[in-house]
C-alpha cells in the first residue's frame, strides 16, 4: 500500500499518478478536513495525524509499504516521518529540495538497512532530473572536478508548500561543496550566459548540491537560482529577503525577488556546467514542468520500492538511474556538448 502524506498540489498529482499506475493508494495529512476532501476528489481512503505524535504516526502507517512525503517545509516534517517509517518498517520517499533534509537522512543509513527499508529524499524534478543531467554532462568531461547548476525561475502562482520551501532555502543561505567539504557560500550574485540570455543568479544551498556531489563523487558542486531583478537589485534585495525568511516570514504568492522550486506554470529549466582542472568543459540543459515531472518521479520511486529489494539511504538518481527522469513525457534535453576553453564561466 502506498500513502501520500500532504494534500497540496504535489500530493494530489502523485496520488493520482500512483493510482493511475494501479497502486493501492491512500492519502494522509495533518488537517483532517482537507485530507478528507482530497480523498473524495481522488476516490481513495484517507488517514490523518500530526507529525509530532509518534503513537498516532504508528497507527497512520499501519499496513503501509511506502510513504511519500509532500508536506512542506520538509525540514519540519521529514525528520519525524523518517523516524516513524524506520520504526514501522515502511519505505520513506519525499520530494524535498532542502539541504537540511538530505543531511538529516544520511546518518540514518545504518538504521534503514537494519529495518529493511529505503529512505529516498529528493524524489522530484529539483534533484532527480539534476542528477540525470549531471550524469549526461559529466560524460563529456574526463576527470571533471567541478559542477555548477543554475535553475531558471519558472512563472506561475506557487502553492503554500512551495512558498514554505522557498523561504526555508532562503533562510538557509548558500552552501556548496569545495574539495569535498560542505561549506557556507558567500552571497555573491553571479551572471551566467544561459540559453534564454544572460541572467543574474543567487547562490542557494539546496538538496541538489548534496545529491550531485554524493552520486557523482565530484568534489566541487554549487547551485544557483536565477533572479528576476538583475545583478544590481539582486545584490540589494537578497540579503533583505534572507533576513525576512529567517524571521519566519514567507515569500508572497507572486514574488519578484526570488525563484521557486517546483511551482506550476511556466516550465522549469536547469542549466549545468561540468569542468576539469585542464580547462575542458561541457554544458547542457533540461526543461520540463517541474510539477508534472515530480509526480512521475515520486510515483515511480514508490513503485520500485514497493517491489522490494532496495534498502538504505540513497538519492532518487541512484534509485531510478539517469534514464528515467530525462525520459518523462514533456521533458526537453538540449545542448549537452563540450565547449571550447573556459566558455560560460560566470561573471561576478
Amino acid at each position: 500500500m502506498l500513502m501520500v502524506y500532504g494534500c497540496g498540489s504535489a500530493g494530489l498529482r502523485i496520488a493520482r499518478a500512483a493510482k493511475g499506475a494501479g497502486a493501492e493508494t491512500l492519502v494522509a495529512g495533518r488537517d483532517p478536513g482537507r485530507t478528507a476532501a482530497a480523498a473524495v476528489a481522488l476516490d481513495v481512503p484517507w488517514r490523518s495525524s500530526p507529525v509530532d505524535d509518534p503513537a498516532r504516526l504508528a497507527h497512520l502507517l499501519r499496513g503501509v509499504r511506502v510513504l511519500v512525503n509532500t508536506a512542506g517545509p520538509m525540514a519540519l516534517t521529514a525528520p519525524a516521518l523518517m523516524a516513524a517509517c524506520l520504526r514501522s518498517g515502511c519505505h520513506y520517499v519525499d520530494v524535498s529540495n532542502e539541504l537540511a533534509v538530505f543531511l538529516e537522512a544520511w546518518p540514518r543509513d545504518r538504521a534503514a538497512r537494519h529495518a529493511g527499508v529505503a529512505v529516498v529524499p529528493g524524489a522530484g524534478f529539483a534533484t532527480a532530473v539534476v542528477e540525470a543531467l549531471a550524469h549526461r554532462v559529466l560524460g563529456k568531461v574526463p576527470d571533471a572536478d567541478t559542477v555548477t547548476i543554475v535553475r531558471s525561475a519558472p512563472g506561475g502562482t506557487r502553492s503554500d508548500g512551495v512558498r514554505g520551501t522557498s523561504s526555508a532555502l532562503l533562510a538557509a543561505g548558500g552552501w556548496s561543496y569545495e574539495a569535498g567539504q560542505l561549506l557556507r557560500a558567500p552571497d555573491t550574485i553571479l551572471s551566467f550566459d544561459l540559453p534564454e540570455g544572460s541572467r543574474a543568479a543567487v547562490p542557494i544551498g539546496s538538496g541538489e548540491v548534496f545529491a550531485v556531489a554524493h552520486s557523482s563523487g565530484v568534489p566541487n558542486v554549487s547551485a544557483y537560482y536565477t533572479s528576476r531583478l538583475g545583478p544590481v537589485l539582486s545584490r540589494l534585495a537578497v540579503p533583505l529577503a534572507r533576513q525576512w525568511a529567517r524571521a519566519g516570514l514567507r515569500l508572497p504568492s507572486r514574488s519578484r525577488q526570488e525563484p521557486t522550486a517546483g511551482s506550476s506554470g511556466s516550465p522549469s529549466r536547469i542549466w549545468l556546467r561540468a569542468s576539469n582542472r585542464g580547462g575542458a568543459a561541457a554544458v547542457g540543459w533540461v526543461e520540463a514542468s517541474g510539477a508534472e515531472a515530480t509526480a512521475a518521479i515520486a510515483a515511480e520511486a514508490a513503485r520500485r520500492l514497493e517491489s522490494g529489494g532496495t534498502v538504505g539511504v540513497l538519492t532518487a538518481g541512484e534509485l531510478l538511474g539517469p534514464g528515467f527522469p530525462l525520459g518523462i513525457p514533456g521533458t526537453r534535453l538540449g545542448g549537452v556538448a563540450a565547449v571550447p576553453g573556459r566558455a560560460n564561466e560566470p561573471d561576478a
